[in-house]
């Protein structure tokens, strides 16, 4: 037994010293090795874009008035939403509750901001659709920001071009207007709901 313990006190020994030799084997990265990859760490790192957006995180009441078509009397409901950061302050996620034409409305969307292209951008799905909306822009802060992108438009009966404005009044209050092509495809303001924080 004494003998068998011996063997593999040896055997532990041996290979700590092959491991530490490995470490002292390992090359280290070349000056292109290393420009690569402070370029992915800078990538990922969140910045002062991030924070702004880091503002919006909370508890917020909506006020919600939605247009079928230009001229059309307006629909009014109400809501809540909450935003909150997520995977270390790199993206902001939005979960929105309310009522749309007498149906429970339930939405959930992220924001970021892309350090390599430089472009804020969200991604929306609801309830009331099987498709997702894709909004990019180029905004200088968050105070107004606005993206164009895509969404299903069930009419249409295929994706149409919107464009989406979210503006900061203040640090309690935002709008966010949506605009679309109406049933001459002409574009037109179809929604506006005003962020008012609760908490």
């Amino acid at each position: 037994m004494k003998i068998g313990a011996a063997a593999i006190v040896l055997c532990l020994c041996a290979a700590a010293a092959l491991a530490e030799e490995a470490k002292t084997d390992q090359k280290a990265p070349s000056a292109q090795e290393q420009a690569m990859m402070e370029k992915y760490m800078k990538a990922a790192t969140p910045g002062p874009e991030h924070q702004q957006m880091a503002k919006m995180a909370g508890k917020w009441n909506l006020k919600v008035t939605a247009w079928m078509a230009p001229g059309a009397p307006p629909q009014t409901s109400g809501g809540s939403a909450e935003f909150r950061t997520i995977m270390g302050g790199r993206y902001l996620e939005q979960e929105a509750h309310g009522d749309m034409g007498g149906q429970q409305f339930e939405g959930h969307g992220i924001e970021g901001y892309d350090n390599v292209t430089h472009e804020h951008w969200g991604t929306w799905v609801d309830n009331m659709t099987t498709g997702v909306m894709v909004m990019k822009g180029k905004c200088k802060d968050m105070k107004k920001c606005t993206e164009t992108g895509k969404m299903s438009d069930a009419v249409a009966g295929k994706a149409v071009n919107v464009t989406s404005t979210m503006t900061m009044k203040d640090d309690n209050t935002m709008v966010f207007e949506m605009t679309g092509p109406g049933p001459d495809g002409k574009p037109f303001k179809s929604m506006e709901i005003v962020y008012t924080r609760a908490q």
